[in-house]
């Protein structure tokens, strides 16, 4: 009788312990999902960024998307259809109706692709143009 109580709390102890390790093992594997999951989104854009474009009546395109960051603003932009050797500013213009420039290039014969920041926050950034040697407004997208 005693033998059969022994080996009735040993089968109790092993079934605890493999309902323990199921436990730990779905948690784990709900863990590692979550955190898949979570890279996933972090490396793939936000739907919710701002994406901007604008075609002006020369032709000249411009495809803006925002990145924002903690208080400045990542972008990704590519201009075509300007003048083969053109000099070219990208200038970003925040709310407050200041302009700051964020890159320059010669234009070539394909599109240009330009990646950069500006110490702009998204939320006030208002308009990304496209601005020539002389000064001249080319193409804008966003606000006027």
């Amino acid at each position: 009788m005693l033998r059969a109580t022994i080996a009735r709390v040993h089968e109790e102890r092993r079934r605890t312990n493999r309902r323990r390790r199921l436990a730990g093992l779905v948690a784990g594997v709900a863990l590692a999902g979550g955190a898949l999951a979570g890279g996933l989104a972090i490396g793939h854009p936000d739907v919710t960024e701002p994406r901007w474009t604008a075609v002006s009546a020369d032709g000249i395109h411009l495809d803006t998307r925002l990145r924002p960051a903690a208080g400045w603003t990542r972008f990704d932009v590519e201009v075509a259809g300007v003048d083969l050797g053109e000099h070219c500013r990208l200038v970003v213009t925040d709310t407050a109706g200041v302009d700051h420039e964020a890159g320059s290039w010669a234009a070539s014969e394909k599109a240009t692709r330009l990646a950069g920041s500006v110490l702009v926050p998204s939320n006030e950034v208002r308009a990304i143009s496209v601005v020539d040697g002389d000064g001249r407004e080319l193409v804008r997208a966003g606000a006027r």
